[in-house]
């Protein structure tokens, strides 16, 4: 991503401050790695590109300085997870504290997508389809898109999930049926706007 540079090197920054602390190789490794996980987490719940970066950025901080923890975690990727999603809900809560309202945004209702795409071709082209989908699981909400995002995107199971969300396995599960019927719902309310369209064209 366009500031994992930048962020490596206040990585390196941080950790040569102090000769307490562990060696940085293996949080570059996880910068490597995951930052974009961490970036879509982060931009799920601020819905902003900039606030975003800033969360990454805290979150991989917030990772340097739990090395000594790191022996007891037994899922890398879903504790480095969890410690974006706290980070990103903390940098929220600060957001919404300095400017006196919540300013997340407001999920757009579903029903309001538009029902067909202008010339809508019997072949969809995949990046279409990738774009309606993305604009569809945005327009979710919160509590259901969250969890789907993490499914999709990060490839989270249930379990994980849980554990990043902090909630209980069998809601995770809920959530994710309800999200999943609803895209389905959609979509197909889309196929048949088109199909008609075209049988009236």
């Amino acid at each position: 991503m366009a500031g994992q540079a930048i962020l490596g090197e206040t990585v390196l920054k941080h950790a040569n401050a102090s000769e307490a602390d562990p060696p940085v190789e293996t949080v570059e490794a996880l910068v490597a790695q995951h930052s974009l996980m961490v970036f879509r987490i982060a931009f799920s719940i601020l819905r902003n590109h900039q606030d975003a970066e800033d969360a990454v950025q805290e979150c991989f901080l917030r990772v340097l300085k739990a090395q000594r923890r790191r022996h007891e975690v037994h899922n890398r990727k879903t504790w480095l997870a969890r410690v974006a999603w706290t980070t990103a809900l903390d940098h929220r809560s600060r957001r919404a504290a300095s400017s006196g309202n919540e300013q997340a945004m407001e999920p757009v209702a579903l029903q309001q997508l538009p029902d067909a795409a202008p010339a809508w071709d019997e072949q969809v082209e995949r990046r279409q389809m990738q774009s309606l989908l993305e604009r569809m699981i945005a327009a979710l909400p919160e509590d259901l898109r969250q969890p789907l995002e993490l499914s999709t995107v990060q490839e989270l199971n249930s379990a994980e999930i849980a554990e990043v969300m902090e909630i209980p396995e069998s809601s995770v599960r809920t959530r994710l049926l309800r999200a999943r019927r609803l895209l389905k719902e959609k979509l197909a309310a889309i196929h048949s706007a088109a199909k008609e369209a075209r049988n009236h064209g």
